[in-house]
């Protein structure tokens, strides 16, 4: 996989491209270390709002984990919905193929039957008009160069009444959140992360990401805006991090 190339959408998404190739082998471990194993409760708890037709364990769906990296959330949507066949789509190849490495690793055949791995850029997706019953995204919209593309495309791609789930650090409202992503990134989250991926760069640039991304309601307005329905918010850890439900109009469920 690593030896393919790919169009990225400008040169910002080239050197997040790099940056997250770079730092694949050490991810998840900063994540859990940074979060104190957070991340992993938030995760579960944005799967588990994922709702997929048409049968139960998402026999004959087909949903789409975007900006997948490492496939940590492929590998929960998977033991939610253990026959849905999921794609698990980023641009970074180093982030995906050690993703494989670790499903490989778990031996579960089962696994690797219904994920595929496919790299992509979020704001073109090689998917074909109504293909997909769902669309996970976590910690990925942010790192977008043009969010409103990117989430036409994930509009497009939707099956009518299909459904969007978001898992993000928006930028925060309440002043008492600000304080604490301000002291908490300038100190943690660089430490720990140049500590497990030897990359200071990346971890610097990664608080730099949540402070220019939209507030929660900002970006409720933009898939509002883009067609999006039945659009709500649920802030995680007194808004430090929400999740962002939405569904394509029509169909009446995800089908």
């Amino acid at each position: 996989m690593s030896q393919l190339e790919i169009p990225t959408h400008d040169e910002h998404g080239r050197r997040v491209q790099a940056m997250f190739s770079d730092i694949a082998h050490g991810y998840d471990r900063a994540n859990r270390i940074m979060s104190a194993g957070t991340d992993v409760r938030w995760r579960r708890k944005a799967v588990a709002s994922l709702l997929v037709d048409p049968a139960p364990e998402g026999a004959g769906a087909k949903i789409l984990d975007l900006c997948a990296g490492t496939l940590d959330s492929t590998l929960e949507i998977h033991r939610r919905y253990p026959q849905a066949q999921l794609v698990g789509g980023d641009f970074s190849a180093g982030m995906l193929d050690a993703g494989m490495r670790r499903i490989a690793a778990l031996n579960d055949p089962a696994a690797l039957a219904q994920i595929t791995p496919q790299r992509m850029d979020a704001h073109a997706l090689p998917l074909d008009d109504a293909s997909v019953n769902a669309i996970f995204c976590a910690f990925g919209v942010r790192n977008l160069s043009d969010l409103h593309l990117a989430s036409a495309e994930q509009l497009r791609c939707l099956k009518p009444g299909g459904q969007l789930v978001i898992l993000e650090f928006f930028r925060p409202s309440a002043w008492t959140t600000r304080v604490f992503h301000a002291v908490y990134n300038r100190t943690v989250l660089p430490v720990v992360g140049w500590a497990c991926t030897g990359n200071l760069d990346a971890y610097l640039y990664l608080p730099r990401s949540m402070a220019q991304m939209r507030t929660a309601p900002d970006y409720v307005a933009l898939l509002q805006e883009l067609g999006f329905e039945q659009v709500s918010v649920e802030p995680l850890t007194f808004g430090v991090a929400s999740i962002v439900r939405a569904r394509k109009p029509g169909g009446g469920s995800s089908n």
